[in-house]
């Protein structure tokens, strides 16, 4: 535990020297929100209701996503192209401890993101709460490990830093575009799920309906689990694979 927290420390830091990345993760999210919902700054209260909630578990999954991918996955290979990862894991003997110091410090900074974002929420729709503030945090604390390990197969790919910028943003596009097809049965909806995004928006979604609506698909549950058994066999094999060493020391 010592290790881990002196490691949650020293990334700590480091996101402080690196506040650009907010940029993606909520500003720009927060300004389409209010673009698209500007209208409701003159009206009376909005209720939460189901496709009030539908709306928001879409931007939600895009926080948690974005955040997930800029601040875990694609820092932890720019930490192993620059050396930096290599020095800590001499450090400490243990990538896990690295891995889980990173994903605590990043899971606070992303609980944080929703609670600015559910506040810019909040305000707009005048009405005031908390459930929404406790929603996001509890969505965000169920998704981001599953989120995290499937996308830890990115740390499999032979590619260097230049590239996997360009790689995560078409990786994105792709994800929305395939947000929305058509389910019709338990297996497509496992397939469709199988995209982390719509799993997070699912369950974002969920978890909004339980709070907000007292009602939840409790068909979903089975189907949840499967998919997250298999996040989690993909993300031990992804991280399982990270390596110390650099793509440039590899070629």
């Amino acid at each position: 535990m010592n290790d881990i927290r002196a490691l949650s420390k020293v990334y700590v830091i480091n996101l402080l020297s690196n506040k650009f990345v907010f940029v993606f993760n909520l500003l720009l999210p927060t300004i389409y929100f209010l673009y698209q919902n500007g209208k409701y700054w003159s009206r009376p209260a909005v209720s939460f209701s189901q496709s009030t909630n539908l709306v928001i578990s879409y931007f939600w999954a895009y926080i948690i996503m974005v955040t997930i991918l800029n601040n875990v996955i694609v820092a932890m290979i720019a930490q192993r192209e620059n050396g930096f990862y290599k020095q800590l894991f001499f450090i400490v003997g243990s990538k896990w401890k690295i891995l889980i110091a990173n994903f605590l410090v990043q899971l606070a900074v992303l609980n944080g993101e929703l609670i600015i974002f559910n506040v810019v929420v909040m305000t707009v729709f005048h009405n005031w709460h908390i459930s929404l503030l406790l929603a996001g945090m509890l969505s965000a604390i169920i998704v981001s490990v599953p989120v995290a390990l499937i996308s830890s197969l990115l740390f499999l790919l032979k590619v260097k830093i230049e590239s996997i910028n360009i790689l995560v943003s078409i990786l994105l596009f792709g994800l929305f575009a395939l947000i929305n097809l058509p389910k019709s049965g338990s297996i497509s909806h496992i397939l469709s799920l199988l995209n982390p995004l719509t799993y997070t928006v699912e369950t974002s979604f969920q978890t909004l309906s339980l709070f907000f609506n007292h009602t939840f698909d409790y068909s979903m549950i089975l189907i949840w689990l499967i998919v997250t058994v298999v996040y989690g066999l993909f993300g031990w094999f992804g991280t399982s694979k990270l390596s110390v060493h650099s793509i440039i020391d590899r070629v």
